[in-house]
């Protein structure tokens, strides 16, 4: 079964490692056909399309008809060579597997040519059509050790639950996360922790019993030049809330209830004092970490002021902490990280680069910000900024 899964997820992994540079010379980067971009359309037909069950789960069409239409028969042979229906197939039920839909079919995908249209008629490259087929049989599907039927867990946080990674090195516990019920789930210290449905996506409390959790949900931080903790969206599909408002970012205070699917954790501050061995460096990194912000289209009416963890990636993935949906934006394109000592930047590899000031930056190669630094991502800009500090 994990050999299965982990055929399934190098099958995107391979699409964009081995071909992405073919891919992206040939057709230009991003676009419609882009595989990542098929994928992640698929997944928005499979929810613009889900439907509530009696049993209360949330089911998603298992058939897909994919229409391809290019003005270039090369480029439209070319596609149609590349998107496999199995692959395609097999990564979707994977991906709608992991955000918690069910199926009343197994999945099946068909790729297709349309006539090519005349150049100057309007034209769609990619369109997609879904709907419910249970006449397809369901995959057998062994139950892994960590398997917790539906009806025995709507709510994992209903239990006690040990950490498995200690997230208290290096200093005390400042708040606890506690289950609805009143039970300590996690102590809460300096380093952030990551919330989610999946063991195996490096989270810190694991929910795996609410299928509307998302693989990595939730982030909560600790912000020492604010002395609060922060909890941040990751870009979940069924949002968070906090005291059942939708949140992308909210300050913590004592006695807020917080909302993850059908899950509720309650946020308490905790008296616990610091160990006296807390050594000194995390002592300083910890006083003089400068709360800053991002500022999305600064000076416009679209102006969005974006609080930063210690470590932001910006890109164009949907698991980025700050989304930017260009095709010139690479899945994974900067980084902004807090080092110690200062704020910097730094360009992963994109294709189309990252600037400060209009500067170019070298790939790999981190650059200091300073505040009012202005960012530029693809067509969008962004204002660094630290707060007390002029911009």
């Amino acid at each position: 079964m994990q050999e299965g899964e982990n055929h399934v997820r190098r099958l995107f992994e391979r699409i964009n490692t081995l071909f992405g540079s073919w891919y992206e010379g040939l057709f230009g980067a991003g676009g419609e056909l882009h595989p990542r971009e098929v994928l992640r359309r698929l997944v928005i037909a499979a929810e613009e399309h889900r439907i509530e069950g009696l049993d209360g789960e949330m089911y998603v069409p298992n058939r897909y008809r994919l229409e391809i239409a290019l003005q270039n028969p090369e480029e439209q042979d070319a596609y149609l060579t590349f998107l496999q229906p199995q692959e395609l197939a097999d990564a979707l039920w994977q991906e709608l597997q992991e955000e918690g839909y069910r199926l009343r079919g197994g999945i099946v995908c068909e790729v297709v040519a349309q006539p090519i249209a005349p150049a100057n008629a309007p034209r769609q490259a990619l369109r997609i059509t879904a709907k419910f087929d249970p006449s397809v049989p369901l995959p057998m599907v062994t139950p892994s050790p960590q398997f917790i039927p539906p009806e025995e867990a709507t709510n994992v946080a209903g239990v006690p639950f040990t950490a498995t990674t200690d997230v208290a090195t290096g200093t005390g516990a400042r708040a606890l996360l506690k289950s609805a019920e009143g039970n300590v789930l996690l102590t809460l210290a300096n380093r952030p922790v990551i919330i989610g449905r999946s063991r195996n996506a490096g989270c810190d409390l694991v929910l795996e019993g609410d299928r509307q959790i998302s693989r990595r949900h939730a982030r909560i931080e600790w912000d020492a030049s604010a002395g609060n903790y922060v909890i941040y969206d990751l870009q979940s599909t069924n949002g968070l809330f906090v005291n059942e408002q939708r949140v992308d970012n909210r300050v913590l205070r004592s006695g807020d209830r917080i909302r993850l699917g059908k899950t509720v954790l309650v946020f308490e501050s905790s008296e616990l004092p610091p160990p006296k061995e807390q050594s000194a460096s995390n002592v300083e990194e910890t006083a003089t970490r400068p709360a800053a912000t991002l500022t999305l289209y600064p000076d416009t009416p679209q102006e969005e002021v974006i609080p930063l963890p210690s470590e932001a990636l910006i890109g164009r993935a949907l698991t980025a902490d700050i989304v930017i949906e260009e095709p010139e934006v690479a899945m994974r394109h900067a980084m902004i990280r807090w080092n110690g000592n200062e704020w910097q930047i730094e360009d992963l590899g994109s294709t189309s680069g990252t600037a400060v000031n209009e500067r170019l930056l070298t790939p790999r190669k981190p650059l200091a910000l300073q505040s009012g630094d202005l960012i530029y991502i693809g067509k969008t800009t962004l204002r660094f900024g630290i707060t007390g500090e002029p911009q």
